[in-house]
C-alpha cells in the first residue's frame, strides 16, 4: 500500500477526496482497494445526508405509514387497526435509523480501510492540492499524486418566489428531520421527494395540500403520477395539479404561512416545504483555482474524470456530476471511478467501452429508482416518450396488476398497472415501470433485464 508523507507545504496522498457521503466513502474504499492512499475530507457527517436527512430517515419515517396502509388493505387484518400511527414512536424510530445523527460508525468505516479523514471545509487550491479549514480555524493542505474527487454533493434548491425568506420554508431536510407534526402542510413540487413528503406527513397525521405545476413524477410514465395522485387523495391529501405558487407570507415568525396561487386563490398553513429540485453544492469549494465556474454542475466523461482540467486528475461523483441524482447511483459511479484511478494510477490501460470496467454506461441506459410514495413507483430504464425520442422503434406492453393472482392476494382490491418498453429492432428491454403497493420488489429483476 502507498503510504501518506507529510512535508513543509502540506500532507501527501495518492488520492484526495471531497465529501464522506456515500459517493466519496465509495471511491475512498476502491481507492484503499488499489493499495492507494486515502484522505477524505468532510464538513458536516460522515455518511452525507443519505445517511442523515433523506434516504434513511425518510424510508424509517415512511415505513410505518405504509405498513398501516397495508395492513388496511387485507382482510382480517384491517380489523386489527385500530388507530392512528403513533408519530412519536415513528419519529423515536427515525431517530435510531440516524443514530441521533452520530456519525462514529461511519467514520470508524473510513477507518477500517485505512483511509484519513479530515473534519473542516475542504477547498481546492490549484491542481492536485486541496486546503482544509477547521471549525476553529486551523488550515491544512493536502496535496493529491494522482487524483481528487469531488463527492460534495446537492442540496435542496428553493424556487424563486416572493417571500420566501420571510416564510422561512421546509426544505427535505427539515421534512425528515422535524419532530413535530403541523397541523396543515403545503408541500410545494411534484417529483420524488415531494410526494414521499405529501404520504409521510398526511399518513403522520398532517392536513396536506400537494402544488405541483405540471404533472407528478414526471420523468416516469404518465400513468404513475396519475395513480400517485389518485392514492394521495384516498388518503386524504389535497392534490391540486397545475397549480403555481406566486407569494408567501408569514407575518409572525411563530404563525401560519399564506400562499398566493396564480388562480387567484390562497392558501393557509402551518409549514410549507419545497421540494423543487436540487442544486450542486460546488459554490465553495475552489473550482475557481482550477478553472472551473463556482455553483457549476461539474461535466464528466463515462470515467467521471471533469472535463475541461488539464493532467486527468479531478473526478466527480454523486450528484455533482448531475448524472443520476440517487445514492445508489453515486455508489456505483464511485466504484467505477475508483478502479479507473487505481488503474491510471498503475499505468495500466482503461476499459471505458460500453459496460466495460471503467465506464459507467448504466447512468444513460439502466438508471432503477423507487419512490416509497403509497402506492409505490418503481422504473428502471427509459419511459415509451424517451425512447422514442431518442429515435428507438417501440412497442409498449401494459399490464393491470388487478388481474394478477400474486397482486390480489397480496392486497383485496389492488390497484396497480405496469409498462415494459421493448425494442422492436433488437428485440431487448429498454424500460419497465411498475406502480402499485409493493412494486418496489419487482425493480431487480427489470433492472437485470434492462442492463442485460
Amino acid at each position: 500500500m502507498s503510504e501518506s508523507r507529510e512535508t513543509q507545504a502540506g500532507v501527501r496522498y495518492d488520492v484526495v477526496v471531497l465529501g464522506a457521503g456515500p459517493a466519496g466513502a465509495n471511491v475512498a474504499d476502491r481507492a484503499r482497494a488499489a493499495g492507494l492512499s486515502v484522505a477524505v475530507v468532510e464538513r458536516e457527517l460522515v455518511g452525507g445526508d443519505c445517511a442523515y436527512w433523506a434516504c434513511v430517515p425518510s424510508k424509517a419515517l415512511l415505513r410505518p405509514v405504509i405498513a398501516l396502509a397495508d395492513a388496511r388493505r387485507v382482510d382480517g387484518a384491517r380489523q386489527a387497526v385500530t388507530g392512528r400511527v403513533d408519530a412519536d414512536g415513528v419519529f423515536a424510530r427515525r431517530d435510531r435509523s440516524v443514530h441521533d445523527w452520530d456519525d462514529t460508525r461511519q467514520a470508524l468505516f473510513l477507518k477500517s480501510i485505512g483511509a484519513d479523514l479530515f473534519r473542516g471545509h475542504g477547498r481546492l487550491d490549484g491542481p492536485r492540492r486541496v486546503s482544509v479549514t477547521r471549525d476553529d480555524g486551523v488550515r491544512k493542505t493536502l496535496m493529491a499524486r494522482h487524483a481528487v474527487a469531488i463527492a460534495t454533493g446537492s442540496r435542496p434548491a428553493l424556487p424563486d418566489i416572493l417571500g420566501i425568506a420571510e416564510a422561512r420554508p421546509w426544505t427535505s431536510r427539515q421534512g425528515t428531520e422535524a419532530g413535530s407534526v403541523p397541523t396543515r402542510l403545503a408541500v410545494i413540487g411534484g417529483g420524488g421527494v415531494g410526494i414521499e413528503m405529501a404520504t409521510l406527513w398526511q399518513g403522520l397525521g398532517s392536513q396536506v395540500t400537494l402544488l405541483v405545476r405540471r404533472r407528478l413524477i414526471p420523468r416516469m410514465e404518465p400513468f404513475a403520477g396519475e395513480l400517485v395522485a389518485q392514492g394521495l387523495r384516498e388518503a386524504g391529501a389535497d392534490v391540486r395539479i397545475g397549480v403555481q405558487v406566486t407569494a408567501l407570507r408569514r407575518q409572525d415568525p411563530q404563525g401560519p404561512v399564506t400562499l398566493t396561487l396564480d388562480d387567484g386563490g390562497r392558501l393557509e398553513v402551518d409549514e410549507v416545504l419545497c421540494a423543487t429540485g436540487r442544486t450542486p453544492a460546488t459554490d465553495d469549494i475552489g473550482l475557481d483555482t482550477v478553472g472551473l465556474t463556482p455553483g457549476s454542475w461539474l461535466d464528466v466523461d463515462t470515467t467521471c474524470l471533469v472535463q475541461g482540467v488539464d493532467g486527468d486528475w479531478l473526478y466527480a461523483l454523486g450528484d455533482v456530476n448531475h448524472r443520476a441524482l440517487l445514492t445508489h447511483q453515486g455508489k456505483y459511479q464511485a466504484r467505477t471511478a475508483g478502479d479507473a484511478i487505481g488503474a491510471r494510477a498503475a499505468g495500466r490501460p482503461l476499459d471505458d467501452t460500453p459496460w466495460g470496467d471503467h465506464a459507467t454506461t448504466a447512468d444513460q441506459h439502466a438508471v432503477p429508482q423507487v419512490f416509497f410514495s403509497d402506492p409505490e413507483a418503481a422504473a428502471v430504464g427509459l419511459s415509451a416518450e424517451q425512447a422514442e425520442r431518442s429515435g428507438y422503434r417501440i412497442t409498449t406492453v401494459d399490464l393491470d396488476f388487478n388481474v394478477a393472482q400474486g397482486a390480489k392476494l397480496y392486497a383485496d382490491g389492488y390497484q396497480g398497472h405496469a409498462r415494459l418498453v421493448v425494442d422492436l429492432d433488437r428485440e431487448v428491454l429498454l424500460g419497465a415501470t411498475f406502480v402499485g403497493p409493493g412494486v418496489s420488489e419487482l425493480l431487480h429483476s427489470a433492472t437485470v433485464a434492462v442492463a442485460g
